[in-house]
């Protein structure tokens, strides 16, 4: 992925999201993620960021990268400002940090501002992460507050953030859907409908490709 991917666009000072995961499948929470952070964070693109091996997933069985890409490409395609990367999976590394991947992108946009785009489980932890401290000090966070957070501890930690490391952080206001990956491939494999879990095109790759029974 060059510079140059985003028609052309090189020396336009852009925001751009790095919505990362498994995609596994991809699903409606996922997408509806993509357009608040758009939206409410004025990206000028989104990356989107099918993982190869997350630190936290290793040794778990994961569904082929090819189709992962492919469900994910189903998902958002229909968005121009979005683009489906194969960084991650074509890494040769066992393992896919977060830190290493934000900083492969700066180096390709280098004038561009980067913001990484987490739920509120991640943020509050990421100071924990492998070179965390690193991806607070240099990137701007988007992140989505899931059901049951305490707005304290989340406030807290946004002001903590800004103070130690001078992160930016803009929390979504935007209602996310309460949507699993683990729940829409149980669902499959129970033969139970995934209607208005994943995008209907999502849906027939699955169903065409024989996934997750």
């Amino acid at each position: 992925m060059t510079a140059d991917s985003f028609n052309g666009i090189e020396d336009k000072k852009l925001r751009i999201g790095v919505l990362g995961g498994s995609f596994d499948p991809v699903h409606m929470g996922h997408q509806a993620l993509g357009k608040a952070a758009i939206a409410e964070a004025e990206l000028d693109r989104l990356i989107v960021m099918p993982a190869g091996v997350q630190p936290f997933k290793q040794g778990l069985n994961v569904t082929e990268a090819c189709h992962r890409e492919a469900m994910a490409k189903l998902a958002f395609g229909d968005d121009e400002r979005v683009l489906v990367s194969r960084y991650e999976i074509e890494n040769k590394e066992n393992v896919s940090y977060t830190v290493k991947t934000l900083l492969f992108l700066q180096n390709q946009y280098i004038d561009a501002k980067i913001f990484f785009i987490c739920g509120t489980d991640s943020f509050l932890s990421m100071e924990t992460w492998y070179r965390g401290a690193e991806i607070l000090e240099n990137f701007s966070l988007i992140v989505s507050a899931r059901p049951g957070y305490k707005e304290e501890q989340f406030s807290d930690t946004v002001k903590y953030y800004a103070e130690k490391y001078k992160t930016e952080t803009i929390k979504l206001t935007a209602k996310m859907p309460d949507i699993s990956s683990t729940n829409v491939r149980k669902k499959i494999s129970q033969g139970q409908s995934i209607e208005g879990m994943v995008p209907k095109a999502v849906e027939r790759y699955i169903k065409a490709n024989g996934l997750y029974k």
